[in-house]
């Protein structure tokens, strides 16, 4: 069979999708709209190891579109979240969703099934959200804005609402996040547990309230700069100290009662995404093996469990005007092994555009500077442990996101957590 990743390419390109949707979303051919730009979010690639089901496959993506009202000049954004299928697949699909009564689109000459945003086939409350007039009368003050911050379809949504400023009333910001589930009270109760705490540890966003009509969770809003937006050599540098010690007084927290993640069953999550790569990249599955082998081998033989974020990585962290460091998201939180937070974030500096000899000496301060805060307890060999399975997902990532160069990033991510860790010696 074809491989399916050929056949999705179109769908994965920015400018040919511009053209594409222009020529059959239903709001051009009407003439009411017309596309000028497009922008791809979150693209994520479901395959499957056996042949007999290599059909089906799909990929589901947010398409950010640029826009007009060919008799207006005045530019707008319209979000578009797709899934696209093999064969004839995306009838059937297209013909569930409106047996399930959702507002769905069908675009059968790109084989998607679309909704246009705040319409989400697992978030119909979304567009209660999204209704600037039911938000202000909610809160008995102006709003100016409601601003998308992330939309991830079928999973969450989180918004910025800025409220103008009253007689009364200075301006304020709070950021709405919308969870398809109940994960938003259990975020909320975990958030309120921590705040109560008193730690020289990292700034958390106020935990205003749940509502459990509209699955949110409310937080005041912070205001700063992003640490991403400082330059790595410079900025994220002389924050790393920081960081550090803050992240080291955040594992030294009390935690609630939360999911244990062992070592072990890291290393079963890892074996799934290595046997998923090789069959994905067969040239490099010799490396994958040998990746694998290693981790395996130096799985730790002692749990060390204490509170973790999660999902920590630079795109979390806020700088204040006073210089501390905000931390956000704390859907992830768990117990596990506190240097796992230590090396998601080593590994996410990777991602980045800078040359590996300038990361490698981001990593060695991060980890002499969390080792420092630890009273130089640090394990040297389970960071480097972490690190790599860190680095495996990322290579993952890759693949299921379909990123620029996918395969080239997938090798160059295992090439980097296989070579020797000077930390480790």
């Amino acid at each position: 069979m074809i491989n399916p990743l050929a056949q999705f390419a179109l769908l994965l390109d920015a400018d040919l999708m511009a053209a594409a949707l222009q020529q059959h979303l239903p709001e051009c051919q009407a003439g009411d709209w017309q596309v000028t730009g497009c922008e791809i979010q979150h693209p994520r690639y479901k395959t499957y190891r056996l042949a007999e089901n290599r059909d089906r496959s799909f990929l589901s993506l947010v398409y950010h579109l640029r826009g007009r009202h060919p008799a207006e000049t005045t530019a707008e954004q319209r979000i578009l979240y797709a899934r696209a299928y093999l064969g004839q697949r995306s009838q059937q699909a297209y013909t569930e969703a409106q047996a399930n009564g959702e507002t769905a689109i069908h675009l059968a000459e790109l084989g998607m099934v679309g909704w246009r945003f705040p319409d989400d086939p697992a978030m119909p409350w979304l567009a209660e959200l999204m209704d600037s007039r039911q938000i202000a009368e909610l809160e008995q003050r102006p709003i100016s804005t409601i601003e998308i911050v992330n939309y991830r379809p079928e999973i969450r949504c989180t918004a910025r609402y800025r409220f103008a400023a009253s007689e009364t009333e200075p301006a304020r910001v709070v950021y709405g996040k919308t969870y398809a589930d109940e994960r938003g009270r259990a975020v909320y109760t975990n958030l309120l547990t921590l705040q109560r705490q008193s730690v020289a540890a990292f700034v958390m966003p106020e935990a205003l309230a749940y509502d459990a009509g509209h699955h949110t969770l409310w937080l005041e809003g912070l205001q700063g700069h992003m640490l991403t937006e400082l330059d790595f050599t410079v900025g994220v540098a002389e924050k790393i100290p920081a960081l550090a010690h803050a992240l080291a007084a955040f594992h030294q927290v009390t935690p609630p009662p939360l999911l244990v993640i062992t070592s072990q069953q890291q290393l079963k999550e890892w074996l799934k995404k290595a046997d998923k790569l090789s069959h994905a990249y067969p040239t490099i599955q010799p490396a994958l093996t040998g990746l694998f082998n290693e981790l395996r081998q130096d799985c730790p033989e002692f749990e060390v469990l204490g509170l973790i974020h999660g999902d920590f990585h630079i795109d979390q962290l806020l700088v204040l005007a006073d210089g501390r460091l905000a931390l956000f998201d704390y859907d992830e939180l768990a117990i596990g092994d506190p240097l796992q937070d230590l090396a998601n974030f080593a590994a996410d500096l990777y991602n980045y555009p800078y040359p590996v000899a300038v990361i490698d000496q981001l990593v060695q301060t991060l980890f002499t500077a969390y080792s420092a805060a630890n009273h130089n307890q640090t394990d040297a060999q389970r960071f480097v442990w972490h690190l790599r399975g860190q680095l495996l997902t990322r290579a993952y990532r890759c693949f299921i996101q379909q990123k620029s160069a996918a395969p080239q990033r997938v090798a160059d991510f295992i090439a980097l957590a296989l070579r020797p860790w000077p930390l480790a010696d």
